[in-house]
């Protein structure tokens, strides 16, 4: 496994007998010049993007993110893939553990951290995508343990909606964003215009719900096309 480019001193990006992985160590990427064989002693954790353009698209991401945030990521999805048993976009890990840094940096130095992370979506996913938002729930638990920090409920629905992304293979978050808010209009309007309250804890709901949500992605898919990815920096 041959250097291709150092994103930072802990990731880097590698040639492993022809195909570009991200990679994971505590200083594998120090003093190690390009194309030089990496030390595998180091290696923690290793990353097999989709396509290229996914590992372009999160460089600046990449260059300025702590490992402990992959590695973290990293054990969340894992988690999320054994609970859902679907093929994920490998971009997941870069964009939650993005998604982590800066959470967990509001919560540790914000001095109301629980206002600016409420959710306004919170019930909609849970009872749209309740899978998703178990896995987001559990994950919470993980970063209570390893990180000794407890964020709120409604950051379960965050990470739920980046699985959501993932398994639409959606590039933005907005995508998920525009399913489960236009999904949930729809039973509110059905329960004003039959002046009823629909039972989002049986099968019967699951079932229709899932249907609905089927009709949004289609509609979203043939009436909105995603655009191509802009390039993003990191904002401090």
């Amino acid at each position: 496994m041959r250097n291709i480019r150092k994103y930072n001193n802990n990731i880097v990006l590698a040639d492993d007998n022809g195909q570009e992985v991200i990679v994971l160590g505590k200083g594998i990427g120090f003093q190690v010049p390009q194309g030089a064989e990496i030390d595998m002693s180091l290696v923690e954790k290793v990353f097999v993007p989709q396509e290229t353009a996914h590992i372009n698209r999160f460089a600046d991401i990449l260059s300025d993110l702590a490992y402990e945030y992959m590695l973290l990521a990293s054990e969340i999805v894992d988690l999320g893939k054994a609970a859902l048993q679907v093929k994920l976009n490998p971009s997941i890990v870069v964009a939650l553990a993005d998604h982590l840094s800066v959470s967990l940096d509001h919560m540790t130095n914000s001095d109301n951290p629980q206002a600016s992370l409420e959710s306004p979506l919170q019930l909609d996913v849970r009872h749209i995508y309740p899978v998703e938002f178990n896995i987001g729930v559990q994950a919470l638990e993980i970063i209570r343990r390893e990180r000794n920090i407890q964020l709120p409920e409604a950051e379960a629905v965050s990470v739920a909606l980046h699985f959501i992304n993932a398994e639409l293979e959606a590039p933005e978050m907005p995508t998920a964003f525009k399913i489960v808010t236009i999904t949930g209009d729809v039973m509110r309007i059905i329960e004003r215009r039959y002046n009823m309250t629909l039972d989002k804890e049986t099968l019967e709901f699951m079932r229709f719900s899932n249907h609905v949500r089927s009709l949004v992605i289609e509609y979203l898919e043939y009436h909105c096309p995603p655009p191509p990815p802009p390039h993003r920096g990191r904002q401090d």
